[in-house]
């Protein structure tokens, strides 16, 4: 098999990957907020309520499974989102070692280029727009 085979392979996979990651995002993140509220100790009387399991139940099932159901799902949203954050952590990691090799590639030259480019880019997003259209009948800018 050729390198670019490698690479074109490599690509899809990691395509996969992220999609699945993106994808899943929103679960990992109501994981995380679910997760800090049941870490909350409870007001009160100053005695803490065992925490309960929280998550968020597919579409649908909410009217047809019972509470031990429930808890179990719950359970087994945890346990993936842990793997799904290690997995985005892996991502990170091999986006970084991508972007890296890629600039490898690059001269002296080019790198220097590279960076002008990305710092005037980075000036740009920064800078707001320096004359604002205003309004005939208002004076103010635009909206």
């Amino acid at each position: 098999m050729s390198s670019l085979s490698h690479w074109k392979w490599f690509s899809v996979g990691a395509a996969l990957v992220l999609s699945a990651a993106v994808s899943l995002n929103l679960a990992v993140a109501q994981s995380k907020s679910t997760a800090k509220a049941a870490a909350k100790p409870a007001a009160a009387a100053g005695e803490e309520a065992p925490a309960k399991a929280k998550g968020r139940l597919p579409a649908y099932y909410k009217d047809i499974v019972d509470a031990k159901q429930k808890d179990k799902i719950y359970a087994i949203q945890a346990d993936y989102n842990t793997k799904i954050d290690a997995l985005e952590e892996q991502i990170k990691t091999l986006t970084a070692e991508r972007d890296s090799a890629v600039e490898n590639i690059l001269t002296a030259d080019q790198k220097v280029k590279l960076k002008k480019a990305r710092e005037e880019a980075a000036a740009k997003r920064k800078k707001p727009e320096a004359s604002p259209e205003k309004t005939a009948d208002s004076g103010k800018p635009a909206e």
